[in-house]
């Protein structure tokens, strides 16, 4: 399918959403409730969890059973037999948002226009995986959502829409993407509406801009405090909830969460204490200031209950 610039307008009569993890739910809630009709969610499968390792299924797999909805849950979404059963149903429009899965070529035509993308970075910036994670590692200074039509390159469709918030330092991931998942509700609404009366005007990506994340590994946690404070706390908000901001403490692992920088200094790795609730440690240049602590093998707790417990003085880099 040729991507378009323009378009005229055309109905939602029929939608089919692909979405898997929470952050999809705000998306999926605001087309039940009148955006357009639902007509199959197609969602990654149960998966393995807990000391049982029972099947649970994913976030938006439980919504749309909850509100007995049409429900695939498959990460063959391009295999013959799936191809033919979403076929058959004419969609008028595929809409994606962290499924996990590539469309391909067969899916990328399936609808009255390409399938659109929901996807929580300012395009060009950050097209990949990790899109939040990786806006905080690199101490981005605002993040975003940009809505999309797919093509076969990744994340480098036209776009049909953007909405960016600040980035507060301090603010871990999972809260980013929560205010992000709203976000993306938001500008759904308003690319549909684009769509529907024919105002829509997607806009090429400037692909001289663009920069490509690879997916998070554990070594991307660990910390070294030879390094500034600034960086330091962009890195422990950025890898929250996984891999984790790692350090060892008498030979233990201990995970950090909710950092800030601030002036001051000290040996890289020297406790100097926890004044308003939060450690500080000496960094290359500043200070680091972080709000909870997880030792090995132990719950999370704050700052003052881990000095109070560990009387910690020095950390060692893990990198």
């Amino acid at each position: 399918m040729t991507l378009p610039t323009s378009l005229s307008p055309f109905s939602l009569k029929k939608v089919i959403f692909f979405g898997s993890s929470d952050f999809a739910i705000p998306s999926i809630n605001a087309l039940f409730n009148g955006l357009a009709s639902l007509a199959l969610v197609v969602t990654a499968p149960p998966k393995q969890a807990g000391r049982g390792r029972n099947l649970k299924h994913v976030p938006v797999a439980t919504w749309a059973k909850e509100r007995g909805l049409p429900l695939l849950e498959t990460d063959r979404a391009n295999d013959p037999q799936t191809l033919e059963a979403l076929a058959a149903i004419a969609p008028d429009i595929i809409i994606v948002c962290a499924y996990g899965t590539f469309l391909g070529k067969k899916l990328l035509s399936m609808g009255k226009v390409p399938p659109i993308n929901i996807h929580p970075s300012l395009l060009p910036r950050h097209r990949g995986p990790a899109p939040i994670n990786w806006s905080i590692i690199q101490g981005d200074k605002e993040c975003g959502v940009s809505i999309i039509f797919l093509e076969r390159e990744m994340d480098a469709g036209p776009i049909l829409g953007q909405k960016s918030i600040p980035l507060k330092e301090g603010t871990p991931a999972p809260i980013i993407a929560h205010e992000l998942s709203l976000l993306s509700a938001s500008l759904l609404e308003e690319v549909l509406k684009q769509l529907n009366d024919g105002t829509s005007k997607p806009q090429v990506q400037d692909s001289s801009r663009a920069t490509v994340n690879r997916l998070l590994e554990k070594r991307d946690g660990y910390l070294n405090f030879q390094l500034p404070a600034e960086t330091l706390a962009s890195l422990i908000n950025g890898v929250d909830p996984w891999p984790g901001a790692q350090a060892l403490l008498e030979g233990k692992m201990v995970k950090f969460y909710e950092a800030t920088s601030s002036q001051g200094q000290g040996a890289p790795g020297e406790v100097l204490g926890a004044p308003c609730g939060r450690i500080t440690i000496g960094t290359g240049n500043g200070l680091l200031e972080v709000k909870k602590l997880q030792p090995e093998g132990k719950k999370s707790m704050s700052a003052p209950q881990f000095i109070s417990g560990y009387r910690p003085r020095f950390f060692s880099s893990l990198a």
